[in-house]
């Protein structure tokens, strides 16, 4: 495992998984495991040491998240994806630049293996950001 971080483009967006999960509820381990993760490229997993599902720490200027890593062999190396969700929140800036939308494509942050940290439930996300707000 390395110890170092890797700097990336985070984009997001709505997945599959993550729809047939929100028809059994957002608050479901079935959401969490949909929305808890960060898709990264094997360049990135192999520089931080890491396999797939396990924990991964990252950061913004904005905020910081743990989530799981998912190996994605279709990202070019440099960019990630987390879906668009809870998680994926606590990276955001409320300022949307007069668009109304916040930059959901083009995130810079840095991405650090987290062996041994634990992913906060859903439950716990909300109740955070909701105390920010």
């Amino acid at each position: 495992m390395n110890s170092g971080s890797v700097k990336v483009l985070v984009t997001s967006g709505r997945t599959l998984s993550q729809g047939r999960a929100m028809e059994k509820g957002k608050m479901t381990s079935d959401y969490e495991d949909a929305v808890a993760v960060c898709e990264l490229d094997a360049t990135a997993m192999e520089f931080l040491g890491i396999e797939n599902g396990e924990s991964i720490v990252v950061k913004t200027e904005i905020g910081k998240i743990t989530v799981k890593a998912k190996l994605n062999k279709n990202l070019h190396p440099g960019i990630a994806f987390i879906p668009c969700g809870p998680y994926f929140n606590f990276l955001l800036d409320s300022y949307t630049q007069h668009t109304g939308m916040p930059g959901f494509k083009s995130l810079q942050a840095s991405i650090a293996a987290a062996p041994g940290e634990s992913i906060s439930s859903v439950k716990e996300i909300t109740r955070i950001l909701k105390e920010d707000t």
